[in-house]
């Protein structure tokens, strides 16, 4: 039992002193319209989810993050991608409007470089469905000034796949069910023309060096090596004080 509450001491100082985490923001950002394929949104201050087959149509948002804020050679334990919601529709069915919490959007690794106020619906890059993520749209309603909602994704597949070698050319969003009935939206902050940081679309990457995992199997060794050579000397003075 001792042992087993040293090295859980050492593993909690571990964890709070070499494991680190590091929030980047959006550089670009984008959206477009499948209705009106060659317009541009760069610089907008929101971009907007839809699944629909009436206008505006299905609607695409693209993101691109500096990953120099993580330095090379680190291990990547999770990322989550986190974007604040402007708003969503709410059901009315007069309108053919649908209520998009439930509605799942997934998360694409771009393959091709782009533009922020150059990309549109019909020059858009590819992507690959290799690690996508996806999540549902939560519960609630976001607003210019709260309250404030967030959608997440995990994806920490995704961003090791930079980590190796693949090129960073940023990640779409779009609904996983396009072309739905009823009209399906749901609108996030960009990083352009709002108030501060709260509302960028952001990354939060946690990662730890290899050189801190080998310090710490290390100590755990020499820890363990301590704690065993300490009750070998116990045993052998109580034996010895037995035979006495």
């Amino acid at each position: 039992m001792l042992i087993l509450a040293v090295y859980g001491v050492t593993a909690a100082l571990f964890w709070a002193t070499a494991v680190n985490t590091a929030t980047l923001y959006a550089v670009k950002d984008s959206y477009s319209w499948q209705s009106v394929p060659k317009a541009n949104s760069g610089g907008s201050n929101n971009f907007a989810i839809t699944s629909s087959t009436a206008n505006p149509r299905n609607m695409r948002g693209w993101i691109s993050f500096d990953m120099r804020g993580v330095p090379n050679d680190v291990w990547i334990l999770n990322v989550k991608l986190r974007l604040r919601v402007w708003h969503k529709t709410t059901t009315d069915p007069k309108l053919g409007i649908g209520d998009s919490t439930g509605r799942v959007y997934g998360v694409y690794r771009l393959t091709q470089p782009w533009t922020e106020f150059n990309i549109t619906w019909a020059y858009q890059p590819n992507y690959t469905e290799e690690h996508h993520a996806t999540s549902p749209v939560p519960p609630g309603q976001g607003g210019w000034d709260g309250p404030l909602l967030y959608m997440d994704w995990d994806v920490t597949d995704l961003v090791r796949d930079w980590a190796s070698g693949a090129d960073n050319y940023g990640i779409l969003i779009r609904d996983t069910q396009e072309n739905a009935p009823l009209y399906y939206s749901t609108q996030f902050f960009t990083h352009n023309k709002v108030p501060n940081e709260s509302y960028f679309p952001r990354i939060v990457v946690t990662y730890v060096s290899p050189l801190s995992v080998v310090i710490l199997v290390a100590a755990l060794g020499l820890e363990g090596l301590f704690i065993t050579t300490l009750w070998r000397m116990r045993k052998r003075r109580q034996d010895s004080s037995e035979h006495r």
